[in-house]
Formats: C-alpha cells, sequence, structure tokens
C-alpha cells in the first residue's frame, strides 16, 4: 500500500472500466473521467493529510486496487472504504489492505469512529464489514456528489477495533 499516483492510472482506469468492477462505486468511467477521479484521490491526501492508497502485489507489482481513509465534503462520516480490480477478487487482498487501513485510521490518524458506505446489493462489501468486526449502524438515502441512493452504512469504533484485535 502507498499514496496514489500517476502510475497506478492504468490499473486505476481499467477498474473503472470494468462494468462489474464499478458497479458499486459510481458506476464506469472513460478514461479522462478516470483520470479526473483519480486525481480527486490524490487531491484528498494534499487537503486532509490521507485517502486511499493504492495496493500492489509485492510479487508481482500489479495494481490490485484503491483502498483506505476518505473524507469527502459531506461524507456520513470518516470511512475505510476499498475497491479491488476484478483480477484480484477472492484472493484476499482486500481484507489484508482494508485491515491495514482500519490500523492507520484508529492508530496513526486518531479517528474514534469510522464507517463503510455499502450498497446492501453488495455483499462481497458487506461481507467484508462484517469480517472487520464492524455492523450496520444506519442508512442514507442520498451520498453527496452522487445523488439520491439506499445504502448502508457500516461501522465500528476505535474501541471495539482494538478489543476484537486483542
Amino acid at each position: 500500500m502507498r499514496p496514489p499516483g500517476e502510475d497506478g492510472f492504468e490499473g486505476y482506469a481499467a477498474l473503472y472500466a470494468d462494468e462489474e468492477a464499478a458497479k458499486f462505486i459510481g458506476g464506469t468511467k472513460d478514461q479522462a473521467q478516470a483520470w479526473r477521479a483519480m486525481a480527486s484521490v490524490i487531491g484528498m491526501w494534499v487537503l486532509r493529510g490521507y485517502g486511499f492508497f493504492f495496493v500492489y502485489e509485492k510479487t508481482t507489482g500489479n495494481w490490485v486496487g484503491s483502498i483506505g481513509t476518505h473524507y469527502p465534503e459531506g461524507w456520513p462520516g470518516r470511512e475505510v472504504g476499498w475497491s479491488i480490480a476484478r483480477p484480484h477478487w477472492r484472493k484476499g487482498y482486500a481484507r489484508e489492505a482494508a485491515t491495514a487501513a482500519m490500523d492507520y485510521a484508529f492508530d496513526t490518524l486518531g479517528w474514534d469512529r469510522v464507517i463503510h458506505v455499502i450498497d446492501p446489493q453488495n455483499k462481497p462489501s458487506e461481507a467484508l464489514a462484517g469480517a472487520l468486526g464492524s455492523q450496520i449502524v444506519g442508512t442514507v438515502d442520498e451520498l453527496a456528489g452522487f445523488g439520491p441512493m439506499q445504502l448502508n452504512l457500516w461501522g465500528q469504533s476505535a474501541d471495539q477495533w482494538r478489543a476484537r484485535k486483542g
């Protein structure tokens, strides 16, 4: 995991070009739209000092996905979120990187609570949230920048996270 840079653009754009992989993260984007979205992810680091990391396979250097802390203007809470490129689904990368992002949110950033904004049809993301120890803590009918939609808010406190980890 490392902060995002333009070297991750090819993988980032491929994720957003894949209809199935992009289904629950705002839908597909063409190359120019993906570049602007990636610039926004990089901008979060400049503006807030944190954001999504780009995840790469250690052995191959291949781009795996985007996972990390997220709290843009109007968001319902401080989030740890994830999106993985389809060739890397079901390999354990999401759980490993999301665990590291949760540690980062609580131990480095000092957040007292995190959420995960998940479409209720996105069963793999719900399963990951549950595996991390999060539970549904609410719902939203609209998401800033995305408009009306029904989403579940999963989450937990830093104390819950630390107790679970032992």
